[in-house]
């Protein structure tokens, strides 16, 4: 396929003209295109479906990358893990135990003859001598198994009421008759509102089992209450199915007795066949408290049938759906039943909590750690406090601790049994719910912990993304709404509330270090080094500059994801400096650290020498150089400039308008630092050529000197090089379109990627013969610049930088690594790197990288 080819294909959507690049490279046996288009796909939004693995995969084996394509194909398997064509690759590719599971996906799923006889000669081979595959559908269940010995296979189903059998003869005529017995069945199914258990057995044997939803409709007992008696006249049930996790079951009971002790609600806990007998003691026992019931489950229902069978028995009253890992606050029950009672069309309430997906507190959308119960308990107290009578509407109700009005119960009925075991029920209620009039909301105002539960295991992922495409299947929006509730974030204000009544003893008694910084190239640095300061112990607080049109504002994120992560000040004439100076004289700051001088605002800066600690300052980038009038550095690589023009004029860094013009200023500030440290030797010599001689002397090196891994031989053939943008600008785009084409043009031998997100990536792929990879974090650099086959790498950040994770990363691969020298010739390469004069040209430099890769 043909570079014009691919242009024109990539003027359709991107991720869809990736994947038939892809496919289409593929098919031609164009190997390295077709991994470097799929490999792009993996990398980009939306999020990239199985099979995008699978064509990188595929291209990686058919080169002989064997270890690469199984490790795609256990990422296929990730996202789906009964996803056919992976696990088909997966049972071709590997061995053990991956290549096992692969053969019993495969036999539940698959429908290929061939495939089929693959896996059970693999199962087979590793013990298992009876297999079967069970569909089912809402009147039936159809399938086949194999066996071994002179018996029929025997099936049985039944609902605990309604019990039914069928004996079914081995077909010696059946495909996968040979030195086993085998056979296919159907067996109707009777209608019942209850699950039903399916059972193949062989001589008396079960040989496979599984649970089947209930296929009819369940009778509906009216129930008339009046409007105040759903809340308050009648008491509220709270439902926990129990199976496993011992001592997260017995912290979650403990405390829900608690609330119950002190109220006139009941629960009612349902032991689902659990395999502990310490749970059934443990139940046993507190089944003679008041107010708790206690049901037993003579088969495994999953936290769905379980949940239903307790709806049954209540009648009247509204419900909270419990998880048995979560820990829960003293009153909770009062106060979501006051927030559900505050409107007639709210149906569902979900309070906050540390591992509650978007309602998660301290940062949203993430599994934050389960809190010490005293810490549990403050921070329902400050949120009590500070977010009372707060209500927010959220896409969908989370089941980790779910209130549903009775009003809102009886419109929607149960949980649906579409879903299994679990996962995504909750969701499915409420937006059902939603259909009908009733509104999901967050009580802000209550937390609730949530250990996270370890009851499915590693059955997670594959229940998870099979009931995603259920839900999706029923409600093909959700998605989307949950990622603009995602990007507006309503829940950040709630969040910050608690932070800021939290006060000092947010970010820990024990005097932290501020990182002061701005965002993008410079923020990940600085993040870095937040990092590697809380490694060394203490806490670390990072002082996050955003310039925006409306205002300036200071985000306050605890480097270790302890609160605060949502605190916010503006910073301006009608801003909230007073109450960030407030806040930071409560730190009892101990250091402070400045690593991006270039966007520390006026303001910002006076507030920090007023706390009167001692402060250093980081080495980044050129933020703290730039004397008026003449540049001590200049880029002579200027933008918009032909390579052939004559006389092209340099630029200089100072020309980019978020530099600041304060450099007087700011060498008084590092004069009284008590040190000025850098993380690399080029940023120390950088620093030693441009700062006065006072300054000069407080450099100090942070952490170890870096060690670049030992040279590679020489590759024989045309070099690949790999071109790695660091501050996705504008002037990096530039150089690298310009590198891309005067390469080509000059060196048409040498093939050339991007290694990382470009301004624009497609403009530069459409534009050049270049490939881009899109985004690449720092722990998989190196892998993606092994999957590439690159001998060559240049560092193309266009301005001094140092200490970036990516650049760090590049440095630390055993290829020649270009890259521009701002030590001004002070610091030798090392063997088979090479240092650019920022001073050279365009067709300079253009000439200087293609014999460089020869």
């Amino acid at each position: 396929m043909t570079m014009a080819a691919a242009r024109t294909i990539l003027d359709e959507p991107h991720h869809q003209s990736l994947e038939l690049l892809a496919a289409l490279a593929l098919a031609d046996g164009n190997l390295e295109s077709a991994f470097k288009y799929a490999d792009r796909r993996c990398r980009i939004l939306p999020a990239p479906e199985p099979h995008c693995y699978v064509l990188r995969g595929e291209a990686s084996f058919q080169m002989g990358q064997k270890t690469d394509a199984i490790a795609d194909a256990e990422k296929a398997l990730e996202i789906a893990p009964d996803d056919i064509a992976a696990n088909r690759r997966m049972l071709a590719w590997a061995k053990g135990g991956r290549q096992i599971r692969a053969a019993r996906a495969l036999i539940g799923h698959d429908h290929d003859l061939e495939s089929l006889r693959k896996s059970i000669r693999v199962l087979r081979q590793h013990g298992d001598r009876h297999l079967a595959s069970v569909t089912i559908f809402d009147d039936a269940i159809e399938g086949w198994a194999v066996w071994e010995g002179e018996d029929s296979l025997e099936i049985s189903m039944t609902d605990g009421v309604t019990a039914i059998s069928s004996r079914f003869e081995a077909d010696a005529f059946h495909p996968f008759a040979g030195d086993c017995r085998a056979a296919n069945f159907r067996l109707r199914r009777p209608r019942s509102p209850s699950p039903q258990f399916i059972e193949l057995a062989v001589g008396g044997a079960v040989i496979y089992r599984t649970r089947a939803p209930g296929n009819g409709a369940a009778p509906k007992t009216p129930v008339t209450l009046t409007e105040s008696a759903n809340t308050f006249d009648v008491p509220v049930t709270v439902i926990v199915p129990v199976h496993g996790d011992y001592e997260a079951t017995r912290a979650c009971l403990e405390s829900l007795q608690k609330e119950l002790a002190l109220s006139r609600h009941r629960a009612i806990v349902i032991d689902d066949a659990s395999p502990d007998a310490r749970i059934t003691r443990y139940l046993a026992k507190i089944a003679k408290k008041p107010r708790i019931e206690v049901l037993t489950n003579e088969q495994n229902l999953g936290f769905i049938g379980s949940t239903n069978r307790a709806l049954v028995r209540v009648q009247a009253g509204d419900v909270i759906i419990l998880n048995a890992d979560t820990i829960v606050p003293r009153g909770f029950i009062d106060r979501l039943a006051a927030i559900a009672a505050s409107s007639d069309d709210i149906g569902t309430v979900t309070p906050l909590s540390n591992n509650g997906e978007f309602v998660s507190f301290p940062i949203p959308n993430a599994p934050n750690p389960l809190p010490p119960l005293r810490e549990i308990k403050r921070i329902d107290a400050i949120a009590a406090k500070t977010n009372a009578g707060t209500i927010v509407d959220i896409p969908s109700g989370i089941g980790f601790c779910l209130y549903v009005k009775r009003a809102c119960l009886d419109a929607v009925g149960f949980l649906s049994e579409d879903f299994g075991r679990g996962y995504l029920e909750d969701a499915d209620f409420c937006l059902r719910a939603r259909d009908r009039g009733f509104r999901s909301v967050c009580a802000p105002s209550v937390f609730v912990a949530h250990a996270g539960s370890k009851s499915f295991a590693k059955d997670k992922r594959s229940l998870v993304v099979r009931n995603l495409g259920v839900l999706e299947r029923r409600f093909p929006d959700h998605r989307a709404e949950c990622a603009a509730f995602i990007a507006a974030d309503p829940l950040r204000v709630a969040r910050e509330a608690i932070e800021r009544a939290a006060g000092a003893a947010t970010a820990g008694a024990s005097r932290p270090t501020l990182v002061v910084t701005g965002i993008g190239a410079v923020g990940a640095i600085a993040r870095e080094r937040a990092r590697a300061l809380a490694g060394d112990g203490g806490p670390v607080l990072i002082l996050e500059v955003r310039h925006q049109a409306e205002a300036t504002t200071v985000n306050v994120i605890e480097a270790a994801g302890a609160m605060p992560q949502s605190l916010r000040f503006k910073l301006g004439p009608s801003g909230e400096a007073a109450a960030l100076l407030d806040f930071l004289q409560s730190l009892k700051t101990r250091r402070i650290e400045i690593v991006d001088p270039a966007s520390t605002p006026p303001a910002l800066l006076d507030l920090l020498l007023t706390l009167k600690a001692p402060y250093d300052i980081f080495i980044a980038d050129a933020g703290l150089v730039a004397p008026p009038g003449k540049p001590p550095f200049v880029n002579a690589i200027r933008p918009f400039v032909a390579a052939s023009e004559p006389n092209a004029a340099p630029i200089g860094i100072t020309d980019d308008p978020a530099f600041p013009n304060r450099t007087g200023s700011w060498q008084k500030i590092a004069a009284g630092a008590e040190r000025i440290i850098v993380p690399c030797a080029e940023a120390s010599a950088f620093a030693a050529n441009n700062l006065p001689p006072d300054i000069i002397r407080k450099l100090s090196l942070a952490g170890r000197k870096e060690r670049r891994a030992p040279p590679m031989a020489p590759s024989a053939g045309p070099g690949k090089l790999g071109l790695v943008p660091v501050r996705c600008c504008a002037h990096e785009q530039w150089l690298m379109s310009a590198l891309a084409r005067g390469l080509s043009r000059h060196h048409p031998e040498l093939s050339v990627s991007i290694v990382g997100a470009a301004l624009d990536d497609i403009d530069l792929m459409r534009g050049t013969d270049a490939f881009v990879t899109g985004a690449v974090q720092a722990d998989e650099f190196g892998r993606v610049v092994a999957s590439l086959g690159l001998t060559h790498l240049f560092v193309s950040a266009t301005r001094p930088l140092f200490g970036h994770p990516i650049r760090t990363a590049a440095r630390h691969l055993p290829l020649p690594v270009a890259y521009f020298d701002w030590s001004g010739g002070s610091l030798k390469p090392s063997r088979s790197d090479l240092a650019i004069d920022p001073n050279a040209s365009l067709d300079q430099l253009i000439g200087t990288l293609g014999r460089w890769t020869q």
